[in-house]
């Protein structure tokens, strides 16, 4: 199913000129638990191109969520992201962003079904600083949690995993005219979960994105490292 949405969303573009290259990501999350239905949502990271020659951006982003039930959970939240231009951050983006995440399992596999949509707010130095630009996005990822071995008899959550999804970018609005396909990942993820609150993923991201240029298409290959952890200040509240 990964595979064939992927698939979709690239083949209309697979005639265009296509530019490849190479990027590094490392990226921590945080989640912290405040009562039964509340949480706050935390994430920061940075990106390198061409390896680690060339700094591309950082990100910063900060939400709060609510549970519905056990399976699903609506969160609401701002981030900040800055790309850099020759060492000079060139362009702001402000993010606010609304979410639905439903989980569920078969077995032991378990599936996330994730829509984001994003309003963005953007400031470019070079161009002209005082303008801003917008526009909305929209983010659909599918993931799919497979677990491949356990590695301790003590400890029934120390395991690895194989996390494979994909997500879909669209943007809209009305400054959007020829841009409405933003970009697509496809992503492998081995993931060590070290304990119910910890995890860290060496993950393979294969990014196609469209570009500023008409017909010119971007083709990522993002090693991405990713951190996970949670936490549960229900606990210390009652101490």
């Amino acid at each position: 199913m990964i595979a064939a949405v992927s698939l979709l969303s690239t083949s209309a573009f697979a005639q265009k000129n296509v530019i490849s290259s190479n990027q590094v990501w490392i990226q921590s999350y945080h989640e912290g638990r405040i009562s039964e239905k509340w949480n706050v949502l935390l994430d920061g990271g940075f990106r390198w191109r061409d390896g680690f020659d060339n700094k591309s951006a950082y990100i910063i982003r900060g939400a709060m969520g609510y549970s519905l039930s056990s399976k699903l959970r609506v969160s609401g939240g701002l981030a900040y992201l800055g790309v850099y231009e020759r060492e000079k951050i060139v362009r702001h983006e402000y993010r606010p962003h609304q979410e639905i995440l439903h989980k569920s399992a078969w077995g032991k596999v378990k599936f996330s079904n994730r829509l984001r949509i994003e309003e963005r707010f953007f400031k470019d130095e070079v161009l002209d600083a005082a303008t801003v630009d917008f526009n909305f996005r929209f983010r659909y990822a599918l993931m799919v949690s497979i677990p491949v071995a356990n590695l301790s008899t003590k400890d029934p959550t120390r395991k690895m995993l194989l996390n494979i999804g994909n997500e879909i970018f669209l943007n809209a609005g009305k400054e959007v005219t020829d841009r409405v396909f933003d970009q697509n990942r496809l992503v492998f993820s081995p993931t060590l979960q070290w304990s119910e609150n910890l995890s860290i993923s060496l993950t393979y991201n294969s990014q196609y994105a469209s570009t500023v240029v008409p017909d010119n298409f971007l083709q990522s290959r993002v090693y991405w490292l990713q951190i996970r952890h949670n936490l549960d200040f229900r606990d210390v509240s009652k101490k």
